[in-house]
């Protein structure tokens, strides 16, 4: 009698360690629209210093990243930048991030947030999204991960002076799993 209660704890430690993957919260149509978007905002012009927004601004968007390491492909996630034109700083957060394969197919969502905070000088933006990520299921990638981005770029003018924003993504996740994030982006339009 006093050996079942231990096979069943086993057994249910077992069936955790191989969970599936949890299932991506995008399609791969979500993921060429993102891209598309991206390439559109980042050829509008920098918006001059005369025409800088006041107060504070929110920027939603997306941010993402090639990945290579233990996961070759990438990870694309919603983006909120708060940017505050009169104290120069910024926050925000970048969450609901999607792992994508080699092909930008969609395969997993990972749990976790990472949190923005930085500076903006004259239009010239320079933050860091930071928190833990974690995966489920698939034996590369699983566990959790801290994770360090820098986000450079800029306030672009699309259909009014500097509504938007658009720059690069670069950086790294290390802990139960290890990616290098390089050569994407980031980009937002206020509302």
């Amino acid at each position: 009698m006093n050996l079942n209660p231990l096979i069943l704890i086993l057994t249910v430690g077992s069936l955790a360690a191989c969970a599936s993957p949890t299932p991506p919260s995008i399609s791969s149509q979500d993921v060429e629209s993102r891209f598309a978007e991206f390439e559109r905002v980042n050829m509008l012009p920098r918006t001059s210093i005369d025409n800088l927004p006041t107060g504070t601004a929110s920027f939603v968007g997306s941010a993402g990243g090639r990945a290579s390491g233990d996961a070759d492909g990438a990870v694309i996630g919603d983006m909120v930048m708060n940017v505050n034109f009169d104290g120069n700083t910024i926050d925000g957060l970048i969450n609901n991030l999607n792992l994508l394969d080699e092909n930008d197919v969609p395969e997993q969502l990972l749990g976790g947030d990472l949190t923005l905070s930085g500076s903006e000088a004259d239009g010239v933006l320079r933050a860091i999204a930071s928190g833990q990520l974690t995966a489920v299921g698939e034996e590369r990638i699983r566990g959790s991960a801290n994770v360090t981005l820098n986000l450079n770029g800029n306030v672009v003018t699309d259909t009014t002076e500097g509504d938007s924003v658009t720059g690069t993504v670069s950086g790294r996740a290390g802990g139960n799993f290890d990616i290098t994030i390089s050569d994407e982006n980031f980009y937002g339009k206020s509302n």
